[in-house]
């Protein structure tokens, strides 16, 4: 493809095709971008191709895809979905291979395949005229078989990513597989221990079928590019030899693949050749030239972003990271480093070219370089996937050095929790504890777990005897054979053994040897002698309040025993970072090391960072030396909230440094080079920011409550159907759930109810966006609110009982869909009913008898909005706030406080920050020194009477009710801006707040 071509005739082709220019026109075009773009030779391609048996012609062929052109497939789609399996079939049956039919009006490009007989989806794109890149990219990973693809982010997350045609294939071949499979013993504990971890990793319950399909694709697209990595011919090998890694062993690499829980698509033979399938793919890419970690950028695209952002994954884009282990790493030959959250294994990609070029500038061997980088660079995750992602960017990182080792080579990236949270005390004893669903825990103990060899010998043991039958006391004598196992050590493993044989017995076996073994590392990695001279990385960033209740409590034992917890109306701001830092400086970094991390920004500055700041951790005092400021307002893109990176030496004490280093600048790309980063971005020297604190907490945090949570929201909001010849049912009227951009996955794919329902139970709901300063906007929401007067909340059996004909319908459709589509538990069960989902924390049926006057306030946006709600019947959602107000000039005090400029500003260094900035005040504000309204003081009759006039300047301003409420809020805000008032309310709010 000429330059010329790409940049003059590819922006017109694509510019005429998204105007759907017909059929003909849309097949010329298509045929040029192929010969053009993509180098398909015109003699390749087939035009109007008979298949005899459909008796049917396709409109064009090119290796294994089919071509269907229309004119508008918005309209002909119908035609699509009769004609393409027919042609698909044939084309299948006499090639005897898979192939994908491509349907196009030129703007719009469908992928499909056949599964059966029936035509499922996998992909599609939107011809944009300004991006003819993007189309032919598209196309590209549609038809094309070219090797040797540059192994950057951008071409892998083309052909492998979400978007990838090889992902849609993939996954709707996994989904019909788990549907076989999902109840077979052996798999169903394989995804129970995978949800398990995963509640370890994010301290709550994150895992569902989805997630765990797409996280069995990405493993099995990391083990077939290992195999890739020694260059290991495909058709050679067996899909169970490049899932457990047999091939990599008998080629002398150890550790980098190892069976786990994503195996269990071999137990058919659809598995397994979607495996070989995968592997095909993947031999494609030249992946000794990688020189970025290119996996991260795959998981990434795979998993959604709302995952990410639940699960606390940011991770860290490369040249980030080239930059602090340059800075952190200062004698990379010499040093040991460990990055204990490793994720994808950025940081160990960066660290081991590091490794590799000083090592060339010292004349070392790339023999005695490899030694180096297996003896000295490591990695730990506890999540399942990121370990088996690591281990082969870790591969990666060696480049073509891999070739010249000297004997065996061990990957040393372990899947363990680094928190060690399994490390539990008992009377006489330490031991790890391993979680069983549905049975007893499994102990191990601390003794034969601290000795790597001792431990691996010990396990090899238990998987030798699982396979012989031998019993517990025989087991016994055989652990206490070993050298060095001591008496009690041998006797306690034994009954591990015990229970792990009877879960053998039930056909639950095969995962255990690979949880045992796994689970010991990080003791061995905090034993004295193995301990890090850096321990550097990017730990989760997960806040309290999103951690399970079981969780949190553990947590805040943790953060109290190491001077970081904070407590009080702070406390679900404490972040699991600051403990990642205390421990792992604690257990993993050597006397006068090392530890850089990528933090939250408000570890700079933020109250609940005040003792990581301090550095006296108890057990370990570390002194911050060095900060760098990355708020996403001054770097852009970067990560979707500020961050900071702190270099920090153990057993040093003193205060942080009075400055910190800025980056400031615009970047090409989020994944950007480091020389791109180099030449974008400009290091600033300033004054640490300042630190601010607060401590005086209102009386009114205890009287403001948050709405309910009325999700999902197409099952509880609805707008009323109009009536038909027979009119409307005033006692019943029919609504329909509404449904919108805001619904999340998966219920924005589910059917809202429809239906009649008792008029007492359609309630008036308010939204956070319905509130702007000093009124409500207008805008009329309705729910389907299952609430009696007394606060009970209704399901459909209650309703039921109680008469209520038409809403006890309308809860059984939306139970069942709860039911079919709401997350469950390891044993099957529904982690929460659809009633108490409604009322979670009494959030709704606190409501019940509110007060004549409420003070509501939305809980999120870059600038506050109050106002006060006079409706008995409306009910507040959880994006706003609420409390009862005595009277009139108590309720406009508040809504002078909260809507104040004032306000904002004094708890703006408190707000989490997105990319647009900060966000959610939710409670923050009331850790302000706001006193009680009391008549009797001048100063808060003038804030009464000020909110008064505000009321009345925002009551006048004409809105538009199509536009956005944002737009609505900032023609208020300009109005009382214009009158004055605002600036007067700001000042009395400062008096106020300054003890005035």
């Amino acid at each position: 493809m000429s330059e010329s071509w790409r940049q003059r005739r590819l922006p017109e082709l694509v510019a005429e095709l998204a105007r759907r220019p017909g059929h003909n026109n849309v097949a010329a075009l298509v045929q040029e971008i192929l010969a053009n773009g993509l180098g398909v030779a015109y003699r390749e391609i087939e035009h109007e191709v008979r298949l005899e048996a459909v008796q049917g012609r396709a409109d064009m062929l090119f290796g294994a895809t089919v071509f269907e052109f229309k004119r508008d497939l918005r309209r002909e789609m119908p035609d699509v979905l009769a004609r393409l399996p027919d042609y698909l079939a044939e084309c299948e049956a006499r090639q005897r291979r898979s192939y994908v039919g491509i349907a196009t009006d030129g703007a719009e490009f469908v992928a499909f395949e056949l599964r059966g007989r029936a035509l499922a989806e996998i992909g599609r794109h939107r011809t944009r005229p300004e991006d003819g890149a993007a189309l032919l990219a598209w196309l590209e990973s549609a038809v094309s078989d070219r090797t040797a693809l540059p192994p950057d982010p951008l071409t892998v997350r083309r052909e492998l990513g979400r978007e990838s045609l090889a992902f849609g294939r993939a996954m709707g071949r996994l989904e019909a597989l788990w549907a076989r499979l999902k109840d077979h013993p052996e798999v169903r504990l394989k995804r129970q221990l995978w949800d398990g971890l995963l509640r370890v990793v994010y301290g709550a319950e994150t895992g569902d079928d989805s997630l765990f399909l797409q996280h069995t694709y990405l493993t099995i697209v990391t083990k077939t590019m290992a195999t890739r990595v020694l260059a290991l011919d495909i058709e050679r090998l067996d899909a169970a030899d490049i899932l457990s890694g047999a091939a990599l062993r008998a080629d002398g690499i150890h550790g980098a693949v190892e069976s786990d829980f994503f195996d269990w698509v071999l137990e058919e033979a659809e598995g397994r050749d979607l495996v070989l399938r995968l592997a095909r793919q993947t031999a494609r890419f030249d992946l000794p030239r990688a020189e970025v970690d290119v996996l991260k950028a795959l998981y990434e695209s795979l998993i959604d972003r709302r995952d990410r952002h639940g699960l606390g994954e940011y991770y860290t884009p490369d040249w980030l990271a080239a930059r602090l282990v340059a800075r952190a790493i200062e004698r990379p030959l010499e040093s040991r480093v460990l990055d204990p959250a490793c994720g994808s294994g950025t940081f160990l990609f960066h660290a081991i070219r590091r490794l590799r070029a000083a090592a060339r500038e010292a004349g070392w061997t790339p023999a005695r370089a490899l030694k180096a980088c297996e003896e000295q660079v490591r990695g730990v995750d506890v999540h399942p996937v990121a370990a088996i992602i690591a281990r082969v960017t870790w591969l990666l990182a060696l480049g073509e050095d891999v070739a010249r080792r000297e004997g065996d080579l061990h990957v040393p990236v372990f899947l363990g929790d680094s928190m060690q949270w399994a490390r539990q005390q008992a009377v006489g004893a330490t031991y790890m504890e391993v979680s069983v669903p549905e049975g007893r825990p499994l102990r191990v103990p601390e003794g034969l777990a601290r000795d790597p060899a001792l431990y691996d010998r010990g396990v090899r043991e238990l998987a030798d005897g699982l396979a012989e039958g031998v019993e517990e006391e025989a087991m016994a004598r055989r652990l206490a054979r070993i050298p060095g196992v001591a008496p009690a050590d041998a006797k306690a493993m034994a009954a591990t053994y015990a229970q792990v044989l009877a879960l053998y017995r039930q056909g639950r076996d095969a995962i255990w040897p690979f949880v045992l073994r796994n689970l010991a590392r990080p003791l061995w990695l905090a034993r004295p002698d193995q301990r890090a001279e850096v321990v550097i990385g990017n730990p989760p960033w997960v806040a309290y309040r999103h951690l399970s209740a079981e969780m949190k409590a553990r947590v805040k034992e943790a953060l109290e025993r190491m001077n970081l917890w904070v407590g009080g109306a702070l406390a679900t701001n404490q972040d699991l970072a600051a403990l990642f830092w205390a421990r792992c400086a604690q257990r993993y970094l050597k006397r006068g090391g090392t530890i850089a991390f990528v933090m939250p920004r408000s570890a700079l500055t933020g109250p609940v960072f005040a003792g990581l700041r301090a550095g006296d951790l108890r057990d370990v005092q570390v002194r911050i030396e060095e900060a760098w400021s990355l708020d996403n307002q001054d770097v852009s893109p970067l990560f979707p909230v500020p961050a900071c990176v702190l270099i920090g030496r153990r057993d040093a004490q003193g205060p942080p440094p009075d400055r910190i280093w800025r980056a400031v600048g615009d970047l090409p790309a989020r994944d950007a080079t480091a020389a791109q980063a180099e030449r974008a971005l400009r290091w600033r020297r300033e004054p640490w920011p300042e630190l601010r604190t607060l401590t005086a907490n209102s009386p009114y945090r205890a009287r403001f409550r948050q709405g309910a949570t009325i999700v999902p929201r197409r099952f509880f909001l609805v707008t009323r159907e109009t009536g038909g010849r027979l009119g409307v049912n005033r006692a019943a009227p029919r609504v329909t759930g509404r449904t919108g951009a805001l619904d999340k996955h998966p219920w924005n794919a589910v059917a809202p109810p429809s239906g009649p329902v008792e008029i007492e139970f359609q309630r008036p709901v308010l939204l956070g966006e319905g509130i702007a300063p000093f009124r409500l906007l207008p805008r009329e929401v309705l729910g389907v609110i299952p609430m009696e007067e007394d606060g009970t909340i209704l399901d459909a059996r209650a309703a039921a009982s109680a008469g209520y004909r038409h809403l006890a319908a309308w809860l059984r459709d939306i139970e069942a869909k709860w039911a079919a589509h709401a997350k469950r538990r390891p044993d099957g069960r529904l982690r929460m009913t659809l009633s108490e989902q409604l009322d979670h924390m009494r959030k709704l049926s606190a409501q019940a008898r509110p007060a004549p006057l409420r003070v509501v306030y939305a809980a999120s946006g870059l600038l506050p909005a109050a106002a006060i709600l006079d409706d008995r019947t409306t009910i507040v959602e959880h994006a706003a706030y609420w409390a009862p107000a005595r009277n009139m000039n108590e309720a406009r005090y508040l809504a002078a406080i909260l809507n104040s400029e004032t306000t904002r500003a004094e708890v703006a260094h408190l707000q989490p920050r997105g990319e647009g900035g900060a966000r959610h005040f939710d409670n923050l504000v009331w850790e302000l020194p706001i006193p009680l309204y009391d008549s009797a003081v001048p100063l808060h009759r003038e804030l009464a009477a000020a909110a008064e006039r505000a009321e009345r300047v925002a009551a006048r301003v004409a809105l538009d009710e199509s536009a956005h409420f944002t737009a609505q809020r900032r023609a208020i805000r300009a109005a009382l801006a214009a009158d004055g008032i605002a600036a007067r309310i700001d000042a009395l709010v400062a008096r106020l707040l300054g003890g005035g």
